[in-house]
Parts: structure tokens; C-alpha cells; sequence
């Protein structure tokens, strides 16, 4: 199962950084047992600061923060409460 995370990774300076993460869980289960597999990869950093709200990838290149807010429910509404008193 793979899904995308957010967590906060600065807030200084009257910027904020969210960091959106690739979440892939699986589980298989044997005879003697189970094993868990999980990995985590970076997709891309939101900045929220005075010039606006925008989304960039591990490489430094614009990512389309509409594509984002449909790969990820609940990206609106945290965007909304921890971006908005940035403009």
C-alpha cells in the first residue's frame, strides 16, 4: 500500500516547510511468520512564505501543486490552516 505523508520540517524566518512523502507498506505472510517491508521517498517540499504557497522536487524543480492536492486528500486543508497566515 502506498500513500503520501506530510510532516513540518522548518518554520523560521517567516517561511514554513512541509515535506511530502512517499509512504509503501507491505506485508507477506509465510509459514514461520511475516515480514514487513516499508519505504519512505521523498516527492517534494511545499514552501508557504510571503511570496505565496509553492512546491518544489528533491531536485530543486517546480512541482504542480494542483497534481499534489489530487495525489494527496487532505493537502487543502493543510495548506489552508498551516500556509495561510503566510500571505
Amino acid at each position: 500500500m502506498s500513500s503520501l505523508r506530510s510532516r513540518e520540517i522548518c518554520n523560521e524566518y517567516g517561511y514554513r516547510l512541509l515535506a511530502v512523502e512517499s509512504v509503501d507498506v507491505q506485508c507477506s505472510n509465510f509459514a514461520y511468520g511475516c515480514q514487513l517491508l516499508g519505504k519512505i521517498e521523498p516527492v517534494a517540499v511545499i514552501v508557504c512564505g510571503p511570496q505565496g504557497v509553492y512546491a518544489l522536487d528533491a531536485q530543486a524543480r517546480p512541482v504542480d501543486l494542483d497534481q499534489l492536492r489530487q495525489d494527496m486528500p487532505g493537502l487543502d486543508e493543510l495548506l489552508e490552516s498551516e500556509c495561510d497566515r503566510h500571505h
